[in-house]
């Protein structure tokens, strides 16, 4: 190639950069890796296995901060319309292991956000989870845990989820979880409304909550929540009221209420306590708790965490944390638990 081959080629890439910088800019896109790593050393006593109640020492999954790892995006579609879509799985840092059922169980979705809110579709948390969490204490020593009470935080799959923007401090959202079953629409469908009200000091949420039989027998599991909170500065005082009938599965009905304090004792130091109580409709099969939980930050993404947990439960009421009987928090009727857990997590 000759010199003026060359100058040609020169300045027919000046050309083409000049013609590209006057053309509007490419829509902007940006993924991010995000997650947490926690695990706490448990203690904890009368542990049933459907036989004997022994005590049991182990390391386990990050009580507060639950560890997972995760993927979310954004697209700039113009317009102030962006495409999102979300990918998280949980894991178990004492093993290196991940959910068996699922590997996204958190998340999996894909969707559209803007001026009129936010759409998404697919395996994600419902609505309840995002407000809800507010009011009653969550992570893994929560009501949420117990029968009927579940819909308070969970995921579900095949959903179709819409949150409103916030508008002078009202936000709502609402769920509808396809049951997919051939000739029965209604089978196994999730449906699920939330309001929530947050200005200053004070904040308020209500949700409902019904689930259909995936058997297609008809039958109707409902949930209703609310919950509401005022900031003092010293300290945040919260209360979670839900009422449960459950009729299919292990049928249940009765009243939840959590009453809840959180007190920032430093920039580094928080802790807070909650007292449960189920109460069983037209029973004395009931199962209270209280929690007490305490976190110092070392840094923005390191903290050490501990919680203190007294379980009671009263008559044929057999709920427990811990349990080796093969049933998830099944434990032996009647019985007390004490709960203690020192962890450290990590986000990042």
């Amino acid at each position: 190639m000759n010199l003026s081959s060359l100058r040609r080629v020169a300045l027919s890439t000046v050309s083409l950069a000049s013609a590209l910088a006057c053309l509007p800019a490419l829509a902007q896109s940006s993924v991010t890796l995000y997650g947490a790593v926690g695990l706490d050393v448990v203690s904890a006593s009368k542990v049933y296995d459907g036989a004997t109640s022994k005590s049991l020492l182990k390391l386990d999954d990050n009580g507060i901060v639950n560890s997972r790892i995760g993927f979310k995006g954004t697209e700039d579609l113009g317009g102030g319309l962006k495409g999102i879509f979300g990918l998280e799985s949980s894991i178990s840092p004492d093993t290196g292991k991940t959910n068996p059922n699922a590997f996204w169980n958190r998340n999996a979705f894909v969707g559209l956000s803007g001026d009129l809110g936010t759409l998404k579709l697919g395996h994600q948390w419902n609505v309840a989870d995002d407000y809800l969490c507010g009011y009653f204490v969550c992570a893994y020593y929560s009501p949420f845990l117990m029968n009927g009470y579940y819909a308070i935080s969970d995921y579900y799959d095949n959903v179709i989820k819409y949150t409103s923007p916030n508008i002078g401090g009202f936000e709502g959202a609402v769920m509808y979880s396809l049951g997919e079953v051939s000739g029965k629409r209604s089978a196994g469908q999730k449906t699920q409304i939330a309001l929530n009200h947050a200005a200053g000091p004070f904040a308020a949420a209500v949700m409902g909550f019904s689930e259909k039989d995936k058997a297609g027998t008809g039958l109707t599991n409902t949930l209703y929540a609310g919950g509401l909170s005022y900031d003092f500065g010293v300290a945040k005082a919260r209360l979670g009221l839900a009422s449960a009938e459950v009729k299919y599965g292990t049928v249940y009905e009765g009243k939840l209420i959590d009453v809840g304090v959180d007190v920032p004792v430093s920039a580094e130091a928080a802790v807070s306590a909650d007292y449960v109580l189920n109460d069983k409709k037209a029973s004395k099969d009931d199962t209270s708790f209280l929690r007490l939980r305490g976190s110092y930050a070392l840094s923005k993404r390191t903290s050490l965490n501990s919680n203190l947990i007294f379980l009671k439960n009263s008559g044929n009421a057999n709920f427990a944390f811990y349990s080796n009987t093969g049933t998830n928090f099944t434990g032996q009727a009647g019985q007390k638990q004490t709960v203690l857990t020192v962890g450290v997590t990590h986000a990042f």
